[in-house]
């Protein structure tokens, strides 16, 4: 198995490059442009291409030159740039998706994983919601409140084409909201999670509200296991997975496990059930059991483990 990760210098790339790296594997990471601060640990163990999934003719050299026979798509246009330049964010990540799929096609690799989100059921009411939280599954209906949901959801249908069509072999993962070191700065926006961990290693001290709201906090690390499960899998009966945890948590979760790290820190939650800066009404719990049953994946990371391996790891990549 030759692996290729397109976004493969982002958050969720380098964190599936490590993993991959201690399976004995040597990925090739794929970016546009050159930025190697997420993966300054393990720079000399990996493969670095620039590259643009735009550019189906480089795409392609790239994937031959390498021998590539499994492609692990993470490349896309956040939300924020996306709603920014919706031309772009289509462009990205439904032209982008397209093209890898072409090549696995006529190049007859043996999997894409496709990275997608929670996002493509929008925003969550009812029984799904506070105070219930009934788990929602991948039958849930999808109506996207945002672009970015909106073009997962068109690259989805495209894999289930391709592989209806064409055979070519797909895995759909769809994630709840991620928190892992680098999307802080990367995604900051996006990276409350981020934020409360950092400002508290910092010193900064931290303060929000919605301390009363449950969500999917799922840690890069258990990202990674995922993506190298859905390559890894022969022929799944299934072929789209929620990946989460499967259970909620809270920022007063966040709180006691860092106050407990950091004593001295000044972290003030306050109640409520808002707290996500950008994104729409989306908190919710995931019912995992498929991806239990049909790639084995259960997590890895509960909230404490994750908390820990994030700090390990902003430390270990920070400039001496």
């Amino acid at each position: 198995m030759k692996i290729l990760i397109t976004g493969g210098m982002g958050v969720n790339g380098a964190v599936t490059a490590r993993h991959l790296i201690r399976a004995g594997q040597r990925p090739v990471l794929m970016d546009n442009r050159m930025d190697t601060s997420l993966i300054s640990d393990i720079e000399k163990d990996v493969d670095l291409v620039i590259g643009d999934i735009l550019d189906p003719e480089g795409l392609d050299k790239i994937i031959v030159d390498h021998e590539i026979t499994h492609v692990a798509h993470l490349a896309a246009l956040m939300p924020i740039p996306a709603e920014t330049d919706p031309a772009l964010g289509i462009k990205v990540g439904v032209d982008g998706t397209l093209n890898v799929l072409e090549i696995a096609r006529h190049r007859s690799l043996e999997r894409v994983v496709f990275t997608s989100s929670k996002a493509v059921y929008g925003e969550i009411f009812g029984k799904h919601a506070y105070p219930e939280y009934v788990p929602v599954n991948e039958e849930h209906p999808q109506n996207p409140a945002d672009l970015y949901g909106t073009i997962k959801v068109c690259c989805e249908t495209l894999c289930t084409y391709y592989q209806k069509k064409y055979g070519v072999s797909s895995v759909v993962l769809r994630f709840g909201s991620i928190y892992g070191s680098g999307k802080e700065v990367r995604h900051g926006a996006l990276s409350l999670y981020g934020q409360m961990i950092e400002n508290v290693m910092s010193g900064k001290g931290f303060t929000a509200s919605g301390g009363d709201q449950s969500n999917e906090a799922l840690y890069v690390g258990d990202v990674a296991r995922s993506i190298i499960l859905a390559l890894e899998v022969k022929d799944p009966a299934e072929r789209t997975f929620n990946i989460g945890t499967g259970v909620g948590v809270t920022l007063q979760d966040f709180k006691r496990i860092l106050g407990g790290l950091y004593p001295d820190s000044k972290i003030e939650v306050g109640s409520g059930l808002e707290f996500r800066m950008t994104e729409k009404k989306s908190y919710c719990i995931f019912d995992i059991s498929k991806a239990t049953e049909h790639l084995g994946f259960t997590p890895a990371y509960d909230l404490e483990a994750g908390i820990k391996d994030y700090i390990a790891t902003i430390e270990r990549l920070r400039p001496r």
